[in-house]
């Protein structure tokens, strides 16, 4: 893995055309992890901040020279002209957009065991899953293929694989990072994203998206909330031993760990989350293939899911095309999103004044599952559903919108990467990344050892 920093001073050191041959052969050389759909054959950086930086692009982002497959096959041969917002902001700095990264298809899924382009493995047991569904993303980042790669996060894409594998994933507040011109899910929970291996380089990646300036470290005592109740129930032995040194660690270092409870939120996501997903996908991918320039602009919603290789993927799309959300469902549970909110707020603000940073639990309740665990897998001792319990802690707050960011915090017994999350209100992006900068260098030592 490489730091931004570490890229430029091999730049500064050869040149940037050799810093992208480097990165071009190594994707060839990982090729048997999965996480690339697509490598350019002779992309050139700019000028500018991040001047022959290599990055790479999760495959649900449009650009303007590569396609955009969105892990399926009706989109294969799939070429917007066009850059995502995230994606464009990165050219301007300077950056070669060296491949396009594999995805669970249409990234509507944790395992990125992708049917049509073959599983995305996880680099510290391949015959582990990366997570997903931004799993090209992570390894791409975590074999050094790359300093920082784009994701999208809507249950958990980003953090999910970032804590697979190692890695920082950062969601923005929804909207933050621009809207469209991405294969969608669901506008009220989709976003792009970053994995990269420090605090720092989100950070960096952010203020270049957003052109707000990156955060500085703060002063004063750093409040935690540690929603016990659901974010820290049914963990694996290993996650919860992690989690429960990670929170010693912080609290020896000075940080003050609240323990709060944000009421019913995983009780109410499962109410609106996926009655949201189902309606808005529905409506939502239609528009995007309608302004595709090429034949895939002719494609229906049905052209689609007819050629969907991934059985849960095609499932899921099946029950959106069903019409079994109607709108008046999909009203209502916008009302109960709301209350799920209100949950936050009350956790992060209480009427008591005494304001938290963010929340702080483990990004996923298990490691990273065996790859072709797409429906069950083992966690003490008896099967649970994969998708379900994977997203159980990312899940809620994705619903609400919410910025997040998920930070390696140990490993298990057999070295497989745990992540620990920090989530926050929306719009208090800056705020939560300060935070996180402080309790990434509070948990540095441990992840290196």
């Amino acid at each position: 893995m490489h730091t931004l920093e570490q890229v430029r001073q091999r730049i500064a050191a050869s040149s940037a055309a050799e810093v992208v041959a480097g990165s071009l052969a190594r994707a060839h050389e990982i090729a048997a992890l999965g996480a690339f759909v697509t490598v350019a054959e002779a992309p050139v950086g700019g000028s500018g901040s991040l001047a022959g930086v290599p990055v790479a692009v999760k495959d649900n982002l449009d650009t303007r020279d590569l396609p955009t497959t969105g892990g399926t096959p009706a989109l294969r041969d799939s070429r917007p002209g066009r850059d995502q917002h995230a994606v464009e902001r990165l050219r301007a700095a300077g950056a070669a957009v060296v491949g396009k990264t594999n995805l669970h298809e249409l990234a509507l899924g944790v395992t990125s065991n992708n049917a049509a382009f073959g599983p995305v493995r996880n680099p510290h047991d391949p015959s582990r899953s990366a997570g997903g569904s931004s799993g090209g993303s992570a390894v791409a980042v975590a074999t050094g293929v790359v300093p920082v790669a784009l994701g999208t996060d809507t249950g958990g894409s980003v953090r999910v694989p970032a804590a697979h594998c190692g890695l920082v994933g950062w969601r923005p507040t929804v909207g933050r990072w621009g809207t469209g011109r991405t294969v969608p899910i669901s506008r009220t929970r989709d976003t792009a994203g970053v994995l990269a291996t420090t605090v720092a380089d989100a950070a960096t990646v952010d203020e270049l998206v957003t052109g707000q300036p990156a955060p500085t470290a703060g002063e004063g005592p750093l409040r935690l909330g540690v929603p016990r109740t659901g974010f820290y129930d049914d963990l694996h032995p290993d996650v919860a031993a992690t989690a429960r040194h990670a929170l010693d660690l912080l609290a020896d270092a000075g940080v003050e760990l609240v323990e709060v409870d944000v009421a019913d939120a995983h009780e109410l996501d499962a109410e609106c989350g996926f009655p949201i997903v189902f309606f808005e996908v529905a409506l939502e991918l239609p528009a995007y293939l309608a302004g595709l320039p090429g034949p895939e602009g002719r494609l229906t919603f049905a052209d689609v899911l007819e050629q969907v290789a991934s059985p849960d993927v095609r499932g899921a799309l099946e029950f959106a095309a069903s019409g079994s959300v109607t709108e008046a469902v999909y009203r209502a549970n916008l009302v109960v999103r709301e209350r799920l909110r209100a949950a936050y707020t009350a956790a992060l603000r209480p009427a008591d004044g005494g304001r938290l940073d963010a929340l702080v639990y483990p990004t996923v309740p298990l490691p990273a599952p065996p790859v072709g665990d797409d429906d069950t897998t083992e966690l003490n001792g008896r099967q649970v559903p994969v998708f379900l319990t994977t997203i159980r802690n990312t899940g809620p707050g994705s619903t609400a919108g919410m910025p997040a960011i998920s930070l390696p915090a140990g490993a298990t017994a057999a070295g497989l990467p745990i992540g620990v999350s920090l989530e926050s209100l929306p719009g208090d992006d800056g705020r939560l990344l300060a935070a996180a900068a402080r309790v990434e260098a509070v948990l540095a030592g441990e992840v290196r050892a």
